[in-house]
């Protein structure tokens, strides 16, 4: 496949290979605004065509990381299985140590929280392979681990912010999805009614049935020190709101309390229209 502009990424098909000139020359061209490669600054892809990470704009922003991945590059690197449901990909290291702040390891670490695609490629000889959309669903010291989208959407989806970061010592441990995290959550659920902070709506009268979704206050990932979540770091809210304060962290960069001074106010007004 010819790619023309940055948008082209996103029609990808698994399997579909694209030239290793091809690729070097969007990535390189796409921040120049007289190439025909160019589609305006929310879509340069950051970093040089040389590294394996890239990214499509800028954060809270970004619209996409790619990843150019060579066997043996890096010792972790790799399949995890045998299906390719999960990839194992080396963050970026200097003289073997990893700068958790720099850019190219940032926007791994932060995909959990914005939720852009994750698309990979893997060297099939002078060119590259595409092996699908992925997203990073644990954080160890040294490398990410990446699920494939398509086969684990509605979990992801359901507990993208069950996640719990523990940081000391430069040490990142996460487990989205994980038992571990769904305790605080369990605990949290358990200790209130099951009614939305945002809009009141109670899911239980609604839908005669008791759920409600947990959302961490403070981003997980601005944890500098290892942290123990607690119940009342959590905001209890209905599946729409959750999605409507992702997609202002997303395209805003707010925190939470300042989403819900935009949200309370119209959740008011649509509540008073009824």
């Amino acid at each position: 496949m010819q790619l023309s502009k940055p948008q082209d990424l996103f029609s990808l098909a698994s399997g579909d290979t694209v030239s290793k000139r091809n690729l070097f020359d969007l990535i390189q061209y796409s921040k120049v605004d007289s190439s025909p490669y160019w589609s305006g600054p929310d879509f340069k892809i950051g970093n040089t065509p040389q590294q394996g990470i890239n990214w499509v704009g800028n954060l809270p922003s970004v619209k996409a990381v790619i990843i150019k991945t060579r066997p043996g590059s890096y010792e972790e690197d790799g399949w995890s299985d045998d299906d390719k449901s999960a990839f194992h990909y080396s963050f970026k290291a200097r003289n073997g140590k990893v700068n958790y702040r720099e850019k190219a390891n940032d926007v791994l670490i932060k995909q959990p929280q914005h939720l852009y695609p994750i698309i990979l490629f893997t060297e099939s000889k002078k060119e590259w392979r595409y092996e699908g959309n992925f997203s990073v669903s644990e954080i160890e010291n040294n490398f990410v681990v990446l699920a494939r989208k398509d086969l684990s959407t509605e979990n992801a989806t359901d507990n993208q912010d069950e996640a719990v970061y523990q940081e000391g010592e430069r040490r990142y441990v996460t487990h989205l999805m994980a038992e571990r995290s769904k305790d605080v959550v369990s605990a949290a659920k358990s200790a209130t009614s099951w009614v939305c902070e945002i809009c009141s709506m109670n899911f239980y009268d609604e839908y005669g049935v008791k759920y409600i979704e947990a959302h961490h206050k403070t981003p997980i990932f601005t944890y500098s020190w290892k942290y123990i979540i607690k119940p009342q770091d959590l905001a209890l809210i209905c599946p729409n709101c959750h999605r409507a304060v992702h997609i202002y962290m997303k395209s805003s960069g707010l925190e939470y309390d300042e989403i819900t001074k935009i949200l309370v106010p119209m959740a008011n007004k649509r509540m008073l229209l009824e």
